[in-house]
């Protein structure tokens, strides 16, 4: 008989589960981080311990609502569209939450292996030190103020120039049919 692979249910791909969840790190291991990155290694604990347990929430909360919709529950929607459209927005924007959390989550999870390889405070884009005021502001940040004011105004020029549907500034807009072209 051929191996059968099961459809993955949402709470797989989520990642969730709360029975498999266990911290990585632990706050007895803050003894073998060198002095100058305590302060940030017991910050990216807290922030990681808070930010798990609204990821576990929210991600429960999610698939409570998910699994009537896959058992063909629809008692909990209200008979009318606009009700309907309700429901799946607030769906959407859990999951985009859900998203947001888990990606937050690794982002923590790569500083706190950066302080212990030893590479935390450098800038991954211009390789100088980032800022102590800018780690406590956000201490899971992989570059300094400069460095990210930098790929920002790039990724806002690439934007721009590709435009809509096309390249160049006049590949997003949209021909207006009632000018027939005269203007």
């Amino acid at each position: 008989m051929p191996n059968q692979v099961k459809a993955a249910s949402l709470a797989d791909i989520l990642g969730f589960n709360p029975k498999k969840r266990a911290a990585t790190t632990t706050i007895d291991e803050s003894e073998s981080i060198p002095e100058k990155f305590r302060r940030y290694y017991k910050l990216l604990l807290e922030l990681r311990g808070h930010l798990t347990g609204q990821l576990d929430q929210h991600t429960e909360e999610t698939l409570k609502r998910s699994s009537k919709d896959d058992a063909g529950d629809l008692s909990s929607y209200g008979q009318h569209m606009a009700d309907a459209g309700t429901d799946t927005f607030d769906r959407d924007f859990a999951l985009s939450l859900v998203s947001s959390e888990q990606e937050a989550l690794s982002e923590i999870e790569a500083a706190i292996q950066r302080i212990k390889a030893g590479t935390y405070g450098i800038c991954e884009h211009t390789g100088k030190p980032i800022a102590k005021e800018r780690l406590l502001a956000v201490p899971f940040t992989r570059f300094s103020a400069e460095a990210q004011k930098e790929i920002e105004r790039n990724r806002y020029r690439a934007r721009q120039q590709a435009g809509l549907f096309g390249e160049g500034e006049e590949g997003g807009k949209i021909a207006d049919d009632d000018s027939g072209g005269d203007e």
